[in-house]
């Protein structure tokens, strides 16, 4: 896939099309991902589609607004909005979103729900465990560009909150391996939990946001939180099922 960019309002993204066809999925990487990191759920698709990939702005080809305070996980969903709207892809549109990128996913389902065939969360982020550690972190930088952008937790809190209800389309929870906690080697950034109380709790977590969805609710079986590289079929599987559904409907 070629990256071109598109203008989302006085900066420009970078965007990866390929495929054609009716839904567009499109993929929200996680914190200072681009597109790369879906190659291999991407390739084990068994369904051909049309398939949007992108970065962020302040990630990889992509520019920086010129207001780089930190902002709302809101503000990148209303920045992918906008990214849409320049692709001129129609949609209906099956989001598929990764760690902070699910959270993205989520509240743009919520804001947008009318061109919504779709939503696949993979092992999205708890984002009140931020707060509830002995040193909360209160801004989370998105990659490592010098001028990157970063994400206000405590603004964005509420916003996933509001977000968090019952889906009018299917919809796909996937949470990381059980136990994968247990292998984390640094256990002081997340105190006062742990190991076991952080797998335990982020697996109620997944459980329970797939509830409030109304959504299927799976468990990976391989590798740690990246589920998209280390485990690809089980997101690739979910989508096809989605493409599928929309197709009937």
């Amino acid at each position: 896939m070629t990256a071109t960019t598109f203008d989302v309002g006085g900066y420009k993204l970078a965007a990866e099309i390929s495929g054609e066809g009716s839904p567009t999925v499109v993929f929200i990487s996680g914190s200072g991902d681009a597109g790369e990191s879906w190659d291999a759920a991407i390739s084990a698709l068994r369904s051909s589609t049309t398939l949007l990939t992108y970065a962020r702005a302040g990630i990889g080809n992509s520019e920086t607004p010129a207001d780089s305070a930190a902002r709302s996980l809101g503000a990148a969903a209303e920045e992918l909005h906008r990214l849409l709207a320049a692709t001129d892809l129609a949609g209906p549109f099956v989001l598929v979103g990764h760690s902070i990128g699910g959270l993205i996913a989520l509240i743009f389902a919520a804001r947008w729900p009318e061109n919504l065939a779709g939503l696949v969360l993979v092992d999205t982020t708890d984002i009140h465990l931020n707060l509830d550690i002995d040193e909360p972190i209160l801004v989370v930088a998105d990659g490592d560009r010098e001028d990157h952008l970063s994400y206000d937790v405590v603004a964005s809190v509420d916003e996933v909150a509001r977000s968090i209800r019952t889906l009018d389309v299917p919809s796909v929870v996937i949470a990381s391996r059980v136990r994968r906690w247990l292998e984390l080697t640094d256990l002081e950034p997340w105190r006062p939990f742990s190991l076991a109380e952080l797998d335990e709790r982020w697996q109620r977590h997944q459980k329970a946001l797939a509830a409030d969805l109304g959504a299927t609710h799976k468990v990976a079986r391989f590798g740690g939180h990246n589920i998209q590289k280390d485990d690809p079929t089980i997101v690739a599987e979910s989508i096809d099922n989605l493409i599928d559904s929309a197709r009937q409907r």
